[in-house]
């Protein structure tokens, strides 16, 4: 596996939340993508200051996919900044709901996990009203960010993933970086079929580096190799 380098101007920083990762976007105002479990706002808010913003610039909260190690504290994150919530239209209704969308096993990792995780419990206190649904391609141009958001079904049928014109690629659990520190296909996935065909719309972008929920990041030839 070849190092990833961020390349030069990159705007993408990572905030390790645990076994979780969230991303801030930094722009003229920054857009963060995912928001680890509950818990995790202020770290969050803390690195929103860091980069030297206030919690009120932030532009734009997205959500790769409504799971609770991704959007567990977007509600909190929403609250301190006012900032909108994105998703998919298809996942709007559980998010609105605060509950974790299905996590079905891909893999004997996965089922071991499943196991150990049990069913998934709704958290009313998590719920959130999406502000954006999108359903096709998205442009961030609005929130001065030169970079899209693509439909990368898969692990969820409504994960989403961010391409950034620097060469930056953020794709939720597309692909996991766990257990061991190397690219690997999802141990969760609604249709493992679905997945490798958004793997090759991520790597037709050409990224530089790939950020991913868990462990990473990757460069574009670590995902080359997964569908291969």
């Amino acid at each position: 596996m070849t190092e990833p380098v961020a390349p030069e101007g990159a705007l993408v920083r990572q905030i390790p939340l645990g076994h979780a990762n969230a991303f801030l976007i930094r722009g003229k105002r920054p857009v963060l993508v995912d928001t680890g479990l509950s818990g995790s706002a202020p770290k969050i808010l803390a690195v929103i200051k860091e980069e030297g913003y206030n919690p009120w610039d932030l532009a734009l909260i997205i959500i790769t996919h409504v799971h609770h190690d991704h959007f567990g504290s977007a509600a909190a994150v929403a609250g301190a900044t006012g900032a909108p919530v994105l998703v998919h239209a298809a996942e709007a209704g559980s998010l609105s709901r605060g509950e974790t969308l299905p996590a079905v096993p891909a893999s004997l990792i996965g089922r071991l996990m499943h196991l150990i995780i049990g069913k998934p419990v709704p958290k009313p206190e998590l719920a959130v009203t999406p502000v954006i649904r999108v359903d096709a391609p998205y442009r961030l141009d609005a929130f001065g960010i030169d970079g899209e958001i693509v439909l990368t079904p898969g692990h969820t049928p409504g994960s989403l993933s961010v391409i950034l014109g620097t060469g930056e690629a953020l794709i939720g659990d597309l692909v996991m970086g766990i257990p061991a520190h190397r690219a690997r296909l999802p141990v969760f996935a609604m249709d493992i079929d679905a997945v490798k065909k958004s793997i090759r719309i991520v790597t037709e972008k050409q990224p530089s580096i790939v950020y991913t929920g868990h462990g990473g990041p990757f460069t574009g030839a670590d995902l080359e190799a997964l569908i291969r």
